[in-house]
């Protein structure tokens, strides 16, 4: 399987890309028109979710509105999401966790649109995700606990078995982690995917010209899969950094 996160043979459905003449772009680039998919959605995603803030947050009023009040509720859920992983530091970090789940969401929804496809489905979408995690937390673990405080950390306790955990724990961080992020979000959505796009194939046609939509049970599943997803790579995102910077340590103290 090449970086582009499919094989030739993997079933895929039509994109609106196919129908816009876009190759003398795109090679400019150095991408195929099917290479570029992930790039213009991220950047569709990317536009979309700046006009739509500027827009909502131009009037904030004291008695919200139907749309200032959805996007409140919006944030005092990612807020207490995010507090509920990472205590002490969660209120610095409630706008890159809360990046990341509607990014994330967004981008899986995008696939359940007739002519989309979501970048998630593609490793070179969800490779460059996990590596922000993995710089990020890198980052914040040696910025508040200092180089030597960082690496106790890694040789973790009880210090007699330093050997054993110190190799198990750089595999963890700098292979294990960024690893499983980017595979378990790249796997569940291209699979998802692939599934919609075998049933369409084989959907039946109603006196030979209405297709049945045989596949809509699996759609309504991948909106499901969908939310989880984002969820579980922002649950597991705050837990890696609130674990770098010592928080889940320090309350073991307390305790």
């Amino acid at each position: 399987m090449s970086a582009s996160g499919g094989s030739e043979s993997t079933p895929e459905l039509p994109s609106f890309i196919d129908f816009v003449p876009i190759e003398h772009y795109t090679q400019l680039l150095g991408l195929t028109k099917h290479e570029s998919v992930p790039l213009i959605m991220s950047a569709m995603i990317i536009v979309f979710l700046g006009i739509f803030s500027i827009v909502a947050t131009r009037k904030l009023q004291k008695m919200p509105g139907r749309l200032q009040a959805l996007l409140e509720l919006i944030v005092e859920g990612l807020e207490n999401f995010t507090k509920s992983q990472m205590g002490r530091v969660a209120e610095r970090f409630v706008p890159l966790i809360g990046t990341f789940f509607i990014y994330i969401f967004i981008m899986n929804m995008m696939g359940q649109i007739p002519l989309f496809h979501s970048s998630t489905s593609n490793l070179n979408t969800t490779i460059p995700l996990a590596l922000m995690v993995f710089f990020i937390t890198q980052y914040q673990g040696i910025k508040n606990n200092g180089v030597i405080g960082y690496f106790k950390h890694m040789i973790g306790k009880p210090i007699w078995l330093a050997p054993l955990l110190f190799p198990l724990h750089l595999l963890q961080e700098f292979l294990t982690r960024p690893l499983s992020l980017s595979m378990r979000l790249f796997g569940n959505i291209m699979g998802e995917h692939t599934v919609i796009a075998i049933l369409i194939g084989f959907s039946p046609f109603l006196f030979g010209l209405i297709p049945i939509p045989i596949h809509m049970p699996m759609v309504f599943l991948g909106l499901l899969a969908s939310t989880i997803q984002a969820m579980i790579f922002s649950l597991l995102a705050s837990f890696y950094i609130a674990g770098a910077i010592g928080v889940y340590e320090e309350e073991e103290e307390h305790h």
